[in-house]
């Protein structure tokens, strides 16, 4: 049994955490919003089953609040012993933030496995976190918050795991805790790569949610819609470039191949359903948009590299700043 702690309890961090919870393992989540619900009610779980998570073939289930602790405040999460992980599942607007909060929970020891979609990410905690105790993992899931204390998931779970130093022993420790929680999980060899292929992704469905139709676009209208389809194809494509441009860069020999990866994004987004990213919640909702690590990063990165992204930087220029 693993001792593990969560520090960001939106849809990302209480789904992954309820699948540590049901294989057994000693859970503490940081909560602030939904703590009191928590607390006297219990995690529900709004789960379609999907052969990618074993947990998800309970469909709808409560965790009681005996199953978990909810923590308060960072010394919490140390109560009965230091975490052996900690997930960072906040939002990036707010992870430089919690770099303290981290540092804190991860001062006995203990790995530090960044949830958060985007480049650098690993990159912003290295202050605060010894390189080594720093790994990835990149969640390919259709999961939102349904309430206080109510956790949907729509589609898919795997996972794709991976150390910030790449070291191959680590990365299967990450995937091991993983696998053994129910998760279907790839190990990766390079994290940065990994980070790419799954902007390819985000960067399209996730700006195009917000700036592809008045009042933001599902993934479903995003297929459908030939003008926007078109686009995000477009966006995949410069993403990949800016990717390839940046491994060769560092020196490293793995290359993405864009004719399967544009195929395998797409056919992938069809079974989503009529999905709203977090993106697009997040700007309905008034609240502050991830730009800086899913937009900005890659952006300045292409122009770093001489890529051209014409698509990518029309793209920014019509995100709202808020």
């Amino acid at each position: 049994m693993a001792r593990i702690a969560v520090i960001g309890a939106g849809a990302i961090g209480c789904f992954y955490a309820a699948q540590c919870i049901l294989a057994g393992h000693a859970v503490s989540i940081l909560m602030r919003r939904d703590a009191d619900r928590v607390a006297r009610d219990g995690l529900r779980l709004r789960q379609t089953p999907t052969d990618q998570v074993a947990g998800t073939r309970c469909g709808e289930l409560t965790l009681p609040p005996t199953a978990m602790r909810v923590c308060r405040v960072a010394e919490d999460l140390m109560v009965d012993g230091p975490p052996d992980w900690i997930l960072v599942a906040v939002k990036t607007t707010a992870l430089a933030q919690a770099a303290d909060l981290i540092a804190r929970a991860a001062s006995r020891g203990g790995a530090v496995v960044v949830l958060c979609n985007g480049l650098d990410v690993e990159e912003d905690l290295v202050t605060a976190v010894e390189p080594r105790r720093l790994f990835g993992m990149l969640c390919f899931v259709c999961v939102d918050r349904d309430g206080e204390g109510v956790i949907h998931h729509h589609a898919h779970g795997r996972v794709a795991v991976g150390h910030r130093d790449d070291d191959a022993f680590e990365t299967s420790r990450l995937a091991d805790l993983m696998i053994a929680a129910g998760v279907r999980c790839d190990r990766v060899p390079s994290l940065r790569e990994a980070r790419w292929r799954k902007l390819a992704w985000n960067i399209p469905f996730n700006g195009l949610g917000v700036v592809g139709s008045r009042g933001g676009a599902d993934t479903a209208m995003i297929l459908a819609d030939i003008g926007l389809r078109a686009r995000a194809e477009a966006l995949m494509r410069e993403t990949i470039a800016i990717a390839n441009a940046d491994l060769a860069g560092r020196g490293r020999g793995e290359r993405i191949e864009p004719e399967e990866l544009v195929s395998e994004l797409f056919e992938r987004t069809a079974g989503m359903g009529r999905y709203r990213t977090s993106t697009h919640l997040d700007r309905l909702a008034g609240r502050p948009l991830e730009l800086d690590h899913l937009f900005m990063r890659p952006l300045q990165r292409a122009r770093a590299l001489g890529v051209a992204a014409p698509e990518l930087g029309a793209l920014v220029a019509h995100l709202p700043v808020t």
